[in-house]
């Protein structure tokens, strides 16, 4: 598989995690009802490290040259690089590639793997189809094959060393939509931790959480706030930490609106010691973004992260990328445009934290 073909998957994943984000919610209630509970903090500004989804100037028609400076201009915007690959798409020999590269940049990698379904609303299994076969009519994580399979995989990504390995993206939505098969995996989940602490004991192993679904279900049900939680703490204490992907301009109109408790909510969740690492936030600067408002949105979050244990924020794109499939909002999510002009989010964000 080429380098090319997996920068495309990983987009393609990491547009279509936002468009599923987009299109999920009745953006108007969720606005009236998370004004109505937000809290005033006070504090200092938050300290955090950085990362950023590496894509190149002139996807998808890129060049070997624009993959490398795409390299190079995201060594000096933060410390990570991430990658998130669907489980039925992971290759070694890519995923080498991708930390021999982050290395050369003195990137750390932050790889994700998703074993659920995108384009079925996650609420299906995506499996490789020779795992498929050998699992018959039974698709589950409840399935012995499935799991011994899944760990198999999860042990060699442990393996390659990476500083930290998501097994599992934004995996609320299988427990709004299937929550029997939510509980399969984290039984499932829990055995593949501690084969991958067995070999990589200093990775990072998490899962993640898409944070405006948590907020809308607490809006929507607002008493029942603290049995939420335990979507998130059944993990525990197999989880290193609470990793989080946001996207709020669906949902607020520009960045001022955001509350000062928009990502402290969390502890209604979990613990204060709790670290959180944001794998994936974006403002797009078209549809329900502009370029002045991204900026701004940057320049928020320390003041929003302020009182959070925060560890990691990671931005959802280096570059924009040009993809007829998707709308405005999905292809500028990025600092950079597609042709590589710096948008002025790109200077925020490196100066974040400096």
């Amino acid at each position: 598989m080429s380098y090319t073909k997996v920068i495309c998957g990983f987009i393609a994943f990491m547009l279509l995690t936002a468009c599923a984000t987009h299109r999920s919610y009745d953006a108007s209630q969720f606005r009236e009802r998370d004004i109505q509970y937000s809290q005033i903090t006070q504090g200092k500004d938050a300290k955090f490290e950085k990362g950023i989804a590496v894509t190149p100037r002139n996807f998808p028609h890129h060049s070997p040259q624009d993959l490398d400076n795409a390299f190079k201009l995201s060594s000096e915007l933060g410390k990570y690089s991430v990658f998130i690959f669907q489980w039925p798409e992971i290759d070694l020999d890519v995923i080498k590639l991708m930390i021999d590269k982050s290395r050369e940049s003195n990137l750390e990698l932050i790889l994700g793997l998703s074993p659920t379904s995108l384009d079925k609303g996650r609420k299906e299994l995506d499996i490789p189809d020779a795992v498929r076969n050998k699992a018959g009519n039974h698709i589950s994580f409840s399935n012995p094959i499935i799991r011994n399979e899944f760990i198999h995989d999860a042990k060699k990504l442990a393996l390659l060393k990476p500083s930290h390995l998501c097994l599992a993206t934004e995996i609320n939505f299988l427990a709004i939509q299937r929550l029997d098969e939510y509980l399969h995996f984290v039984s499932l989940y829990k055995e593949a931790y501690k084969a991958v602490k067995r070999i990589s004991p200093n990775t990072k192993v998490f899962v993640s959480f898409q944070w405006e679904w948590v907020r809308i279900i607490d809006a929507k049900e607002i008493h029942k706030v603290k049995e939420h939680g335990k979507i998130i703490n059944i993990f525990k204490p197999e989880l290193d930490l609470v990793g989080l992907t946001t996207y709020p301009s669906a949902f607020h109109d520009n960045p001022m609106q955001l509350p000062n408790d928009y990502y402290s909510w969390v502890y209604k969740h979990i613990d204060r010691k709790d670290t959180i690492l944001f794998m994936e936030t974006g403002w797009p600067t078209s549809g329900t973004g502009n370029e002045a408002e991204q900026k701004d949105y940057i320049k928020r979050l320390p003041k929003l992260l302020e009182t959070v244990n925060t560890s990691i924020v990671a931005w959802a794109l280096l570059h924009d990328v040009n993809l007829d499939e998707f709308d405005a909002d999905l292809n500028t999510v990025g600092i950079l445009t597609n042709e590589g002009r710096r948008k002025p989010a790109f200077d925020a964000f490196k100066s974040l934290n400096r």
